[in-house]
């Protein structure tokens, strides 16, 4: 039985998003939006690539296909539709666990122009790849899923003759589609065309090139998030083991940037968490987001909270420290970081921050925001307090009990600036902790989020 959902469109309507598929949670193909004809060329041209990609991979087939990471393309008007169609395909399967892709396009009736100007919608392309890969988690909502197609906007054409270098095309080519799919590490695509309908063999392309879902190496040039991890040092006392903390934490450069200038600490003994969000997106960015997070790591094991709230100022006001200096040469400004800390002992929490990075606190399904934006007025957004960036440095410090399940959030402040805090709130509330902060990101990316976006979950119990 197909379950097909109620929304459709006839030939040369406005132009629409809409997906086609399987999907884990569901005994049949999924489908919105697409119209008969493309969703029939879809059918008719996976079906032959699956039959085409089990004969040339024999019982590896099943494994190669859904190790392989997720296709952008575009495919010329005429071609699979009236107008031309951009989207992106990610391996998946259905609920009796029959593979099949699942597919998000938007289709342009109007569209004129050349195809590899269509490519260059990066962002527009991370966040259909973010909402598709919603699905291959536990709590996948179709409810919120259907929401998410919805909010995307429409892909337009970037047409910046630099653009066109990137995709390697010459200005004589007329391909009929292009493919290809975005290295993690390196953040450049890597693909191929054709110059006609996509056929069975342009298919088993998609699991046959060489797979990038592997992590980057080392040396890449794109510099991920960095989540340190304290190693527990020694048994807790009894004071201690009446509270523990359990997180999830999650970290994306955005739909605009290749370099992730936030950091992350996750430290369960001594508790300490926190996220900086390094200023600006370059180098000097990155470094002050390391520097914050590095020292704070370096703090010890301790039972009292105030002494462990004195460590954190301490080590804060040594990054600072670090960060003015960088800058004394006059070579370049000192590298700024806005950050917030949260630190837990006693059954007693206290969050100090600097900059505009935020915590939340969810509790009895009530959030409020805990901390305040340290922002100068003026006609650009500036910063008004954050590491490195003044001459004197000092923290805001707010304090307050624990109460059993209570749930925190910290976050840098682009995830303030895309969501709501209604959408906020109602992830927190619905989504269990090992999903939340890549919920939240993932969010973040559907509403366009343009720069580096952290955050990190925890429970106290």
């Amino acid at each position: 039985m197909n379950e097909h959902l109620a929304r459709t469109q006839s030939p040369m309507q406005a132009d629409t998003i809409g997906f086609f598929g399987k999907l884990p949670t569901h005994g049949d193909f999924v489908s919105s939006a697409l119209g008969l004809r493309l969703q029939g060329e879809l059918d008719q041209w996976i079906r032959g690539g699956l039959i085409a990609l089990e004969s040339a991979l024999e019982n590896q087939w099943r494994q190669r296909f859904h190790a392989t990471s997720a296709w952008r393309f575009v495919v010329g008007s005429g071609i699979w539709a009236p107008g031309a169609v951009a989207g992106v395909l990610l391996p998946s399967r259905d609920r009796v666990d029959r593979s099949f892709p699942l597919v998000i396009a938007a289709q342009l009736q109007k569209f004129s122009g050349q195809l590899r100007d269509l490519c260059e919608d990066d962002s527009w392309f991370i966040a259909a790849e973010a909402l598709a890969e919603t699905s291959e988690k536990p709590d996948f909502d179709m409810k919120r899923f259907i929401e998410g197609i919805k909010r995307l906007r429409l892909p337009f054409a970037d047409i910046r003759p630099a653009n066109r270098a990137r995709l390697g095309t010459s200005e004589a080519a007329a391909p009929a589609s292009l493919w290809w799919r975005i290295n993690a590490g390196t953040r450049h695509g890597k693909g191929f065309r054709t110059m006609a309908a996509p056929t069975a063999e342009d298919f088993v392309k998609l699991v046959t090139l060489e797979n990038d879902k592997a992590p980057p190496p080392p040396e890449a040039p794109a510099t991920p998030a960095i989540a340190i991890v304290a190693e527990p040092a020694k048994p807790v006392t009894a004071s201690q083991a009446h509270w523990t903390t359990d997180n999830s934490h999650a970290s994306h450069p955005g739909t605009r940037l290749s370099l992730n200038a936030d950091a992350l600490l996750v430290s369960d003994r001594p508790s300490i968490f926190a996220v900086a969000d390094g200023l600006g997106d370059g180098i000097g960015a990155i470094e002050a987001a390391r520097i914050a997070t590095q020292i704070l790591a370096g703090i010890p094991e301790r039972e009292a909270l105030q002494a462990l709230v004195q460590d954190v100022k301490s080590k804060l006001s040594h990054a600072h420290a670090i960060l003015r200096a960088k800058g004394t040469s006059g070579e370049r400004e000192p590298p700024v970081a806005s950050i917030v800390v949260a630190v837990m002992a006693e059954g007693k929490l206290a969050i100090l921050w600097a900059g505009d990075a935020r915590c939340y606190l969810l509790r009895d399904s009530m959030m409020r925001l805990l901390t305040r934006d340290h922002i100068d007025i003026g006609l650009r957004r500036t910063l008004g307090r954050g590491l490195g960036l003044k001459e004197q440095f000092a923290a805001e410090m707010i304090s307050d009990e624990l109460q059993r399940g209570d749930r925190l959030l910290l976050a840098s402040g682009p995830l303030s600036r895309s969501l709501t805090d209604r959408v906020i709130a109602e992830i927190l509330i619905e989504t269990p902790l090992e999903q939340a902060a890549d919920a939240l990101i993932q969010e973040a990316l559907i509403a366009n989020c343009r720069d580096n976006v952290s955050a990190i979950v925890i429970d106290a119990s």
